[in-house]
């Protein structure tokens, strides 16, 4: 299948480690010059369902469309897609060389992991290696890997027409307006980490993410309120989990390896 790193301009050093990851792999990749934010400083920030949309998130999501348009205009029926921050985990070739094994509903495949808890279905669609494919049924945030099919970037471009919040979030959760068009699979355990997820190998101030700084920060909680959230937290979570397996899924973390 043909893979897309998206790269901006001012961050070769970035480039150069994608270039020898995929090397080690033996796959060859396409470079897509990111939309720099730095480029959009003049547009007025985007009122969004979670937070109001800055430059670089802008930047981002455009940077993603400019990928899903030559998605549609590619040779084969998928395409893979990257930011510059990731990790492979083994057996990631395997995947990127072969497309028997994405399921033929699939509009959007997922192959990163944020370790956030999410729900997928608990039978496998189809096997991708060792590896599972599930339905993803909730929120999974993170657009760092996943693999797109023709139907499925068509998708993309015609509900992105007016976006105003991260495209992660208009991706995969729920409530966007995406959600209920899309078709998405999770590969379990992922083949991909970000390294704002796991700050590998010292890499953290090349690859630290130009978005931090836009993303807002929850304040701690205190006191009362800091008890209470303890003391829900677990409550929460076997609910979830009971939730899930009446309804044939499983709630969780979806494991990088």
């Amino acid at each position: 299948m043909k893979i897309f790193v998206i790269n901006l301009d001012r961050a070769p050093q970035r480039l150069e480690r994608m270039a020898s990851l995929f090397g080690e792999l033996g796959l060859d990749f396409t470079r897509v010059s990111a939309v720099d934010g730095r480029d959009l400083a003049d547009r007025q920030a985007r009122r969004g369902m979670y937070y109001d949309l800055g430059s670089g998130e802008i930047g981002c999501f455009l940077s993603h469309i400019k990928c899903w348009d030559a998605a549609t205009k590619a040779d084969g029926e998928y395409t893979a897609i990257f930011e510059d921050d990731v990790h492979f985990g083994a057996g990631a070739r395997e995947l990127l060389v072969d497309t028997s094994w994405i399921p033929a509903d699939a509009d959007v495949v997922k192959l990163e992991t944020t370790l956030v808890r999410t729900l997928v279905d608990r039978d496998s669609a189809a096997r991708a290696g060792d590896r599972s494919v599930r339905r993803l049924r909730d929120t999974h945030p993170g657009t760092g890997a996943y693999i797109v099919s023709r139907k499925g970037a068509r998708k993309l471009l015609e509900l992105s027409a007016d976006f105003a919040d991260p495209v992660d979030q208009f991706m995969f959760n729920p409530v966007s307006v995406a959600w209920n068009a899309l078709t998405i699979y999770q590969v379990d355990p992922a083949i991909c980490v970000q390294e704002v997820v796991v700050g590998k190998d010292g890499a953290a101030d090349a690859l630290a993410s130009g978005l931090k700084h836009e993303r807002p920060v929850q304040e701690k909680a205190r006191g009362t309120e800091k008890l209470m959230r303890e003391i829900a937290r677990p409550l929460g979570r076997l609910a979830a989990s009971v939730g899930a397996g009446l309804r044939g899924q499983r709630w969780g973390k979806v494991r990088f390896r």
